[in-house]
């Protein structure tokens, strides 16, 4: 017959990461944030592609009419609010 296993060790107290951690942490996430957000800005397009257009719609008659015309293809509708 076996004797059973040792009991694991417990793991301790757990450390926290020292505050210069959390900082670096928090400054390399800063960048790359700052990174990401300059290079859409530099290196994306700068306009739509060709027969791609944005039509300004003077109320809801005009939105249903446009949606409504045409019926079997893909449509997107952006709503833009100021608040």
């Amino acid at each position: 017959m076996t004797s059973p296993p040792p009991p694991l060790a417990s793991p301790g107290p757990q450390r926290r990461p020292s505050r210069r951690l959390t900082v670096l942490f928090l400054v390399v996430c800063g960048l790359m944030f700052v990174l990401v957000a300059a290079g859409l800005q530099f290196l994306g397009p700068r306009s739509a592609p060709p027969g791609v257009t944005m039509a300004d719609l003077q109320g809801v008659a005009d939105l249903q009419a446009r949606f409504n015309a045409d019926r079997g293809q893909p449509r997107l509708v952006v709503i833009f609010s100021p608040t």
